[in-house]
């Protein structure tokens, strides 16, 4: 059985200790056939040090015929006959990671001067420049005059200085224009480099969209290297599943898994929680520091989305703008859409959680021009409580509603069953959003509604932010005792001012609520909570024009008096049951 270290992001040191590894040579080898520059984005603690470690070793090769040419790669699949690699072919390289102290502009400069140095004294030569592109230039000259050969580039976290410290604009600004004084040399000295390899969570515009990086071929989107970093289902099973059975019989101690549960429904747990992540819409991989760190620990908990530089820039980028996070905008979207950040300080929402994790490639279809489309989605169990808790908090702060203060008597007014005092808190809520926010679709109000009850109520909820069929669009649970089953159905008309309260829209708007109850009830939503509930109320929620709201919280009897009032009178409204303060006449 191999040993699990979640800290060691080192090849030779993995290999040596026999620790756990995916086998990843297929992709370097495919990657190293010929003289490339690529460029890979992936979310931090993703496996990027341990692939530019795994291609560094490569390079390295052995030059002593007394030993095994093969050395740390024996056993793995580059070693086989289909690559017939040659391990004795060398090269001098320059790898540097720049995740580094980034609190001023000066350290990240001194940081490149002492790193470069670092590499010019191990390989013989000097630098005598105190300048770090000018400095970078002279080490790839001198070590290309002394050993005779082209020149091998890893730079792992390439962006570190500027996403580190996303938050402070001015400071990200002047870190990123010193990156790319120093990255303008690798344009200049292409000829120079047998292989080149940036590695990085985001793509920021100030490096690539100014031509200072765009000659790097992108490989982050590619379905060929899809699953370059992660685990897959084949490589998930050839790592683990000599620790099954003792884990799965943790996880039903902890609580994690019922006990007559079995080792498919135990894979599936850890699917659940970890899998998901995609980057061309079809191959799919499990987080691989979530997932070790669970074996480790012999614990179902979240391990990557509690790492401080990932909830740090989630909340930097939720912030902004957190109704760009609705199920309406996370579809249908262009390459330029989610490829690439924007300027420091003006990040696109959606392209940056791509990038960093909070949200991965749910499906891509062709439009009639032939461009692809992508659809965005949380990946999983562990991003999507994180992914929500903060849309909902940033939403809130958003609208400038206080959302401590309307909790409690919200959670009454259900309690109450007071329909009339819910719509008074939705239409306030629906109210707060600007006009020119509002998008006359279903979907989008489904996911403002979802942040709004998130913040205000305890909620057991869906896979996905917007509702889908064969489950209620929300549930709410209240003290583990009541259940809310909750439905929308919304209805566009632009003729209607934000404010009428002609009897007009009363009506339009009590009718789009009826035919979300009629909805539960059809669909059998209350099925599955009839035998854990106390009791289980149903919330119908009409959404008319683009500011109108209403509420109908119904019980059991109500909706049997509505199902008689609407049998005898199929084009009448309904009974004043829980909207007194609604007229019955159309």
């Amino acid at each position: 059985m191999k040993t699990i270290d979640t800290s060691v992001q080192d090849f030779a040191t993995v290999i040596s200790n026999n620790l756990i590894y995916a086998d990843k040579t297929r992709h370097v080898w495919e990657l190293t056939k010929t003289a490339s520059a690529y460029f890979l984005s992936r979310p931090r603690r993703f496996g990027k040090s341990l692939l530019l470690s795994t291609i560094e070793e490569l390079f390295k090769g052995s030059s002593d015929p007394l030993q095994d040419p093969r050395g740390l790669f024996k056993n793995l699949w580059i070693s086989g006959k289909e690559p017939n690699y040659d391990f004795t072919d060398t090269y001098p390289i320059i790898n540097i990671s720049m995740s580094v102290a980034n609190d001023t502009t000066e350290n990240v400069s001194l940081f490149l001067k002492s790193k470069l140095q670092d590499i010019a004294y191990s390989y013989g030569v000097s630098l005598t420049d105190s300048i770090p592109g000018i400095m970078f230039k002279d080490l790839i000259l001198s070590l290309k005059r002394k050993f005779n050969k082209k020149i091998v580039l890893l730079i792992d976290e390439y962006d570190d200085p500027v996403s580190s410290i996303i938050d402070d604009h001015a400071l990200a600004e002047k870190n990123a224009m010193v990156l790319k004084g120093f990255y303008a040399i690798l344009k200049e000295h292409q000829k120079n480099f047998r292989f080149v390899l940036l590695a990085g969570v985001t793509r920021y515009f100030l490096l690539w969209g100014s031509g200072v990086l765009n000659h790097l071929t992108d490989l982050t989107m590619t379905e060929e290297h899809a699953d370059i970093c992660g685990f897959t289902y084949e490589e998930f099973d050839n790592c683990f599943a000599d620790r099954f059975q003792i884990t799965m019989e943790k996880f039903k101690k902890k609580g994690y898994l019922e006990k007559n549960r079995g080792v498919s429904e135990f894979r599936q747990a850890i699917f659940d929680k970890y899998d998901g992540y995609s980057w061309d819409g079809k191959t799919r991989v499990l987080n691989p520091y979530s997932l070790l760190n669970a074996f480790k620990r012999e614990n179902l908990k979240s391990y990557w989305a509690k790492l401080e530089p990932s909830r740090k820039l989630l909340n930097a980028v939720m912030s902004k703008d957190p109704l760009g996070f609705t199920a309406d905008k996370m579809l249908d979207l262009s390459d330029e859409s989610i490829d690439m950040a924007s300027i420091i300080g003006a990040l696109t929402p959606v392209s940056s959680l791509f990038q960093t994790g909070y949200l991965t490639i749910d499906k891509m279809t062709i439009d009639e021009d032939s461009d692809i489309l992508y659809s965005l989605k949380t990946p999983n169990k562990e991003i999507q409580p994180a992914f929500l808790k903060e849309f909902s908090d940033c939403l809130f702060n958003f609208l400038g509603i206080d959302k401590r203060g309307q909790q409690t008597d919200f959670i009454k007014a259900i309690v109450a069953e007071d329909s009339t005092k819910l719509s008074i808190f939705i239409e306030s809520f629906i109210g707060a959003i600007p006009a020119s926010l509002h998008i006359p679709k279903e979907s989008y109000y489904h996911s403002v509604f979802y942040g709004y009850l998130k913040g205000l109520a305890k909620l057991q909820t869906l896979p996905e932010i917007a509702g889908a069929d064969g489950t209620p669009d929300i549930l709410c649970v209240i003290d583990n005792d009541l259940y809310v089953v909750v439905e929308l159905k919304y209805k566009d008309n632009p003729e209607i001012h934000p404010m009428s309260v002609s009897q007009k829209t009363k009506n339009a708007l009590e009718r789009l609520a009826i035919s979300a109850l009629k909805t539960i009830d059809a669909k059998n939503y209350l099925r599955p909570y009839l035998a854990k509930a106390k009791k289980i109320l149903k919330l119908g929620l009409g959404v008319y024009g683009r500011g109108r709201a209403m509420a109908i919280l119904e019980n059991e009897e109500q909706a049997k008096a509505r199902g008689k009032f609407l049998a005898k009178n199929p084009k009448g409204s309904r009974l004043n049951i829980a909207s007194p303060n609604i007229s019955t006449k159309d």
